[in-house]
């Protein structure tokens, strides 16, 4: 591949939404070199000891880079978008424009997603300027709130690479403007690369810490921060930390951001509660990679990483339910259910970490099965569909229950919500007018009701694979399945996905920009299709003969089905990340459609009604 096609090469963020929303960049290009006296003092004359720098092991800032600043380059400002000022330094040739215009193609994306993770702020100091130069250092800037950005070129064929060095110096900014990360101590710069690595998963190369710690003794950075940002042991310890929390505890990056603390310990209890941190992480990495042997791990996730885990008996948790039971988890070792009892009432019970709490009666008078969510630890929205036909709801702020809220509506099928981030709630039903109706939290304010349209039957299906991006998916009068998306600024046409279904749509994401959806056909079989970040396969049949399908997922390229067969019994498929194992009875009586969540990696709870019409709960753990 020659320099400049290997340099062009698309990027994952420069193609991120489904519907070819690419930003494209105001670039000026060909333009004269400039003075350095135009550019900020920040870096100028700095000693690279004092400067903010992404390294590989044993690497440091060249002595001249900074000085290179103060003299003059020669740079040649190549462009500019809404938030950024792009350069390249002469030196490196007909490499320098094409690098330069790589970065102003993508870093709009990658601004839009890094606010997302940061609760859209914006730091000071914009724009940023990004300044593409020789060498094979790194990157650096002057000080965490640094808008003056030096990314290293390297060979010069790699725009991948200047990218992810580019969005790690941006993090450190967005956290100097957020204000609970040090982007010059360990947890800060462990924020900082797995954010970039999120982004460009194939540039890690090189920059691999999780092994420093591991083959390094494990001191324990948890409860201690190390103050710098240029020791590959603690930064490990922060990595594979920040990791653990997404990928094996399930908190998503737009929850672990504002729980920052001086110490990931006060990250974990911010999130958790608990006090054990360091216990629990070093506990499973230590089973796994066991200490003084070599870990040969060669990037800085690891996760998930399971531990033995089988399937536990049916129990009954009792209760006279009248609807389906929905279940929410908004931690580790933590479920809320919730279902409308045979009063009409909505009920309650929940499981703390040790034991089920008994059932609570949190009053209403509704005719639907309820909708919960989570949006941060410790909080519960509630909604479910009065006998007015509105919607109503019913939130947990931490400590006490607030009263029922009508929001309105005539509402025709009961509610779907789905939460992208803190502090922010999306509510669908379908109308009396068969439409797609809309109701939103932005924080402060809800939004009024507004219609997506559409000819739909039935109940629809939302989830949010990223901050500010929502996918719908319904049956249509046609029988075929109907989808909607949100791409953070508008909302995408209904498209038909075709099919011929004869129920509700499950759907589920398993990682950014991935969605599996499913539904079952006209021959009772569970039917698949999938989006890959770039294209819809084709539907797909995994056999079975079903009722309403439940999908879960615990972790990338895993998913979890669950259905009711016609003997009653629930009925199960997995996604391994190879294939499909076979359908697997789990037995019992169950008179409902099945709920699942999953509140760590390799652990699943589901819940039923039984024959009994009281409240059933099997787990794999």
């Amino acid at each position: 591949m020659n320099n400049q096609r290997a340099a062009q090469k698309e990027s994952a963020m420069a193609s991120k939404t489904m519907k070819g929303k690419k930003q494209t960049a105001v670039a000026t290009k060909d333009m004269p070199s400039v003075s350095m006296s135009s550019f900020t003092p920040e870096s100028q004359g700095r000693d690279p000891r004092d400067l903010h720098v992404l390294v590989k092991p044993g690497e440091a800032i060249p002595a001249e880079r900074p000085a290179l600043a103060a003299d003059g380059g020669p740079y040649t400002l190549r462009g500019s978008t809404a938030h950024f000022t792009v350069y390249y330094e002469d030196a490196l040739g007909a490499n320098g424009p094409i690098l330069a215009d790589a970065v102003l193609t993508s870093c709009e994306a990658e601004y839009a997603q890094i606010k997302g993770w940061f609760g859209e702020i914006v730091p000071p100091n914009e724009p940023f300027s990004a300044y593409v130069v020789t060498g094979n250092f790194g990157a650096y800037h002057a000080n965490c709130a640094a808008t003056e950005e030096h990314c290293a070129a390297f060979n010069g064929t790699d725009a991948n690479l200047v990218r992810m060095l580019q969005v790690a110096e941006e993090v450190e900014v967005f956290q100097a403007a957020q204000g609970g990360w040090n982007c010059g101590a360990s947890p800060g710069e462990g924020l900082s690369r797995v954010f970039a690595t999120e982004l460009y998963p194939a540039e890690l190369d090189g920059f691999a810490s999780a092994a420093s710690w591991l083959d390094g003794g494990r001191p324990d950075y948890v409860n201690a921060t190390d103050p710098t940002d240029r020791n590959y042991v603690s930064i490990g310890c922060s990595t594979l930390f920040l990791n653990w929390l997404r990928y094996q505890l399930h908190f998503t990056w737009a929850q672990i951001v504002p729980a920052g603390a001086p110490t990931l310990a006060g990250t974990y209890q911010n999130l958790t509660g608990g006090t054990d941190a360091l216990a629990q992480f070093k506990g499973l990495l230590d089973a796994h990679f066991p200490p003084g042997q070599p870990s040969g791990l060669t990037n800085d996730n690891p996760y998930p990483l399971l531990n033995p885990a089988s399937w536990g008996g049916w129990e009954s948790l009792g209760g006279v339910l009248q609807s389906p039971p929905v279940a929410a988890s908004w931690g580790p070792n933590r479920i809320d259910v919730f279902a409308m009892g045979d009063d009409s009432a909505l009920w309650h019970r929940w499981w703390d970490g040790s034991n089920w709490g008994g059932w609570e009666s949190l009053g209403g008078t509704i005719m639907s099965e309820p909708a919960a969510v989570s949006w941060a630890p410790n909080r519960l929205d509630i909604f479910a569909v009065g006998t007015d036909s509105a919607l109503w709801h019913r939130w947990w702020d931490g400590s006490n229950w607030g009263g029922w809220e009508s929001l309105g509506g005539v509402l025709e099928s009961h509610p779907v919500a789905v939460s992208w981030a803190p502090n922010r709630l999306d509510v669908f039903a379908v109308g009396t007018d068969h439409a797609l109706w809309h109701r939103w939290w932005d924080g402060s304010n809800w939004g009024g009701w507004e219609s997506l349209g559409g000819v739909l039957d039935g109940v629809p299906a939302a989830v949010a694979w990223d901050t500010d991006r929502l996918d719908v998916f319904a049956v249509g009068t046609d029988h075929a399945l109907w989808h909607r998306w949100w791409d953070g600024s508008n909302w995408g046409g209904w498209e038909s996905l075709g099919g011929v279904l004869t129920g509700d749509p499950a759907v589920v994401s398993w990682n950014r920009n991935r969605l599996d959806v499913f539904a079952r056909g006209t021959d009772s079989a569970c039917w698949h299709r999938w989006w890959d970040g770039s294209n819809w396969g084709g539907w797909e049949s995994l056999g079975g003969t079903c009722g309403p399908i439940t999908a879960t997922s615990w972790a990338p390229n895993r998913i979890d089905l669950f259905t009711v067969g016609t003997d009653s019994a629930v009925w199960h498929r997995w996604w391994d990340g190879s294939n499909w194992g076979g359908w697997e009875s789990r037995g019992g009586t169950v008179f409902s459609p099945v709920t699942a969540t999953t509140w760590s990696a390799n652990r699943i709870d589901m819940f039923a009604i039984g024959s009994d019409s009281g409240m059933w709960h099997m787990w794999w753990g």
